[in-house]
């Protein structure tokens, strides 16, 4: 199964009407929150997309009823798609997101206890050198920037793999056996290291006792 069959459909670009009216505004509201505030832009968002929604009600109103150049058909109205979209929410729709969540908290929560409790010394180094690399991130960009460019990869790598599935493909499987490479090389390490204390304490000999 390709990795990225499960993606919705809007992400591939197949439809770019309909990709570009779900990437460019919220990529739009991203951008001017580094600028501006979150009430600014909120307030700014919904004032532009009412000015849309009263042009395209002028626009269907002059075509149709004043210079009868459309039919008077709902399919003649620009957002006669937006009409059918349900925006009710369900309440066993709420209770599925509800214990996802807490699912997936609690899971998150006993990793973290596991790793900052050193159960597993590799895996609490390899989160070692994960929260050191995170550091230098923290230094060069911030959260807002980062949530930019997670939505620009979102809507731009999926298609890039599947034009270039072959060549990605081939790169990771080397990339993965690099890793696993040095993965190794630290385990190996580190279980010297604690057998070697035990060596050198049964190597160590017993004092004699002075008669």
């Amino acid at each position: 199964m390709s990795l990225t069959s499960s993606l919705p459909s809007v992400m591939f670009w197949s439809n770019p009407l309909e990709t570009a009216a779900i990437f460019l505004p919220t990529l739009a509201a991203l951008v001017a929150l580094v600028s501006y505030s979150i009430i600014s832009v909120v307030s700014t968002s919904c004032l532009v997309i009412l000015l849309a929604v009263s042009l395209c009600k002028l626009y269907t109103h002059v075509m149709v009823n004043l210079l009868a150049k459309l039919p008077a058909d709902p399919s003649t109205d620009p957002l006669h798609k937006v009409y059918s979209f349900d925006l009710t929410i369900s309440a066993e729709t709420v209770e599925t997101i509800i214990s996802t969540s807490v699912s997936i908290v609690n899971d998150i929560l006993i990793l973290l206890r596991s790793l900052f409790l050193l159960d597993s010394l590799v895996d609490s180094i390899k989160f070692g050198v994960l929260l050191y690399f995170v550091t230098y991130i923290g230094l060069m960009c911030n959260l807002l920037t980062v949530i930019t460019m997670a939505w620009i990869t979102l809507f731009t790598f999926p298609r890039l793999y599947r034009d270039n599935e072959v060549a990605i493909d081939s790169f990771v499987e080397k990339m993965m056996g690099q890793v696993e490479e040095v993965k190794s090389k630290v385990t190996s390490l580190v279980t010297r290291s604690k057998a070697t204390p035990m060596k050198n304490v049964e190597k160590t000999p017993t004092p004699e006792k002075e008669e």
